[in-house]
């Protein structure tokens, strides 16, 4: 398998053509498959790279990036997706959905997960459009959200998930309103605790324009003593059989949310955007998880 994937590398790089979404589009799509998304596919498949990076690779959901589904990246690349509708440029006003041209330089996130109450990791439940991870859990409250990023991201201090003059860090959005979807910013305590406000669908535009939301939501992803920031992986929230807590991934920074109930999901599925901003103030390129709520 090695051998063919090698000789599948030296075709990758000689096909510089681009595509629409399909298997090796990265969420949230950017009606394109690259070049560098097709290697991305052969190191996963190598064993080098995490497929939370890219999970439209597990085409056939068997967790893991086979030949079958590299051959299908390298034509979707070629010859565009099967069945998909030619690309229109994004419009303008309220109701339009940000979709970058181009990969941001910024930092990717490797993993977006769920951690159970007792810290420790749930399985991804099934897959969405796009290879989106989904999370069933009975009811919405009583876990954790988990970010992880790699790239040019300083820990002294460690990023911020809430800037009360600008954007975090962490910039996590929801499409459907969090427990009361209270538009006060951070209120994160009691005897004000409140909800975060949805936004639908996810806006990448403009940052500055859903500064507020973006606190909101922000400002639940603490360290562990509960400052509103970024944590090293020697600090991390994710327990392991072991009993020891890391990332799962082999990350910089890792960003954890406990979900209690005044900011519990609602039923049904909750798509969820996140980004990273580094040092040099480059965001990353957008991962999507959605929370299915399914009470017994």
């Amino acid at each position: 398998m090695r051998v063919l994937i090698a000789a599948l590398v030296v075709f990758l790089y000689a096909a510089a053509a681009q595509a629409q979404s399909c298997v090796g589009d990265c969420p949230p799509t950017n009606m394109q498959v690259s070049i560098n998304e097709l290697v991305l596919g052969v190191n996963i498949a190598l064993g080098t790279g995490a497929l939370a990076s890219c999970p439209s690779y597990d085409d056939d959901g068997s967790h893991d990036v086979g030949v079958a589904e590299l051959v299908t990246a390298v034509n979707d690349a070629l010859k565009g997706c099967r069945g998909a509708p030619t690309p229109t440029p994004p419009t303008t006003g309220p109701s339009a959905t940000a979709t970058p041209s181009r990969t941001p330089a910024g930092p990717p996130i490797v993993f977006f997960g769920v951690t159970s109450a007792d810290d420790s990791l749930q399985p991804v439940t099934a897959t969405g459009p796009n290879g989106v991870p989904i999370y069933e859990r009975p009811i919405g409250s009583g876990f954790s959200l988990v970010i992880e990023a790699v790239g040019n991201i300083n820990l002294d201090p460690p990023p911020s998930t809430y800037e009360p003059d600008g954007t975090p860090n962490l910039q996590i959005q929801a499409t459907r309103d969090l427990g009361d979807g209270s538009l006060a910013v951070c209120d994160a305590m009691l005897p004000n605790f409140g909800g975060v406000p949805g936004i639908d669908p996810p806006q990448l535009d403009d940052p500055n324009a859903i500064a507020d939301a973006l606190n909101d939501f922000g400002c639940r992803f603490v360290d562990g003593v509960g400052t509103p920031q970024g944590r090293p992986c020697s600090q991390a929230c994710i327990r392991f059989e072991d009993g020891e807590y890391r990332c799962k991934e082999n990350a910089v920074v890792e960003f954890c949310a406990p979900i209690p109930v005044p900011m519990e999901f609602p039923a049904g599925d909750t798509l969820l955007t996140a980004r990273v901003r580094d040092d040099g103030g480059q965001l990353g390129p957008p991962a999507q998880a959605i929370i299915r709520i399914t009470p017994p």
